[in-house]
């Protein structure tokens, strides 16, 4: 991948991005990591740019199908560097472990272009690529004995995109719960109206009672 002026519309659209990724950092993410984090990001998202300004391959797709692919680069360099960030693994070493990442989503997504995949199927294929290439480097940093074996198994139970995913399912049910609750309240609050009206008034209280689910009834029917 390399660096050429990139036009203003790439710059434009990734500096979007990592103002979007940025309120989703973890707590445990430091400031010093979080910038180093954001220039990655900015750097590798660049270069995938660059080429798709100069290559053909990549220029077979429109802006906003390019975009998306973009997207893919900055969205992993996201995971895979939080997931560095926590694994033990020495700050001089995370750069060369992402290196053979970006590399590695570069050459996915150009053969996948070149082979006219859809992009549901590009998405799981740099998924697949992405968690081996990094046990694969995590694995070469053991074999030099740059980290010992704790350090490896804690390097690859490391998946940010998997907790996030936990969380985000986690806030799902809860909003449901919460949904539920709130839809038991209300009933409860009509059936007890509803009760007091008929009770108190009998005959009179029903059609109150009725006259008012029929206006509820008819009135997005008027509307429509």
């Amino acid at each position: 991948m390399d660096e050429t002026v990139v036009e203003q519309k790439y710059v434009d659209y990734i500096e979007s991005l990592i103002e979007g990724i940025v309120p989703l950092l973890p707590e445990d993410v430091n400031k010093l990591q979080q910038d180093y984090l954001e220039n990655n990001i900015r750097h590798s998202a660049l270069l995938l740019a660059s080429s798709m300004q100069t290559d053909t391959v990549f220029q077979r797709l429109t802006f906003e199908q390019q975009c998306v692919y973009i997207q893919i680069m900055a969205e992993w360099s996201f995971h895979k560097e939080i997931d560095l960030f926590r694994s033990g693994i020495p700050a001089k070493y995370w750069k060369i472990v992402m290196q053979k990442i970006w590399y590695t989503i570069w050459e996915v997504m150009y053969a996948c272009i070149q082979n006219e995949a859809p992009e549901n199927i590009v998405l799981d294929i740099v998924k697949r690529y992405v968690n081996r290439t990094y046990n694969d480097a995590v694995e070469e940093l053991k074999d030099t004995n740059i980290i010992d074996d704790e350090t490896e198994e804690k390097a690859k139970e490391q998946s940010n995109i998997e907790i996030m995913a936990q969380e985000y399912n986690a806030k799902l049910k809860f909003r449901k719960i919460k949904r539920i609750f709130n839809y038991a309240i209300l009933f409860a609050v009509i059936a007890a109206t509803i009760t007091f009206l008929v009770l108190k008034y009998q005959t009179v209280g029903i059609i109150i009672v009725l006259t008012f689910l029929a206006i509820y009834t008819l009135v997005p029917f008027v509307r429509n």
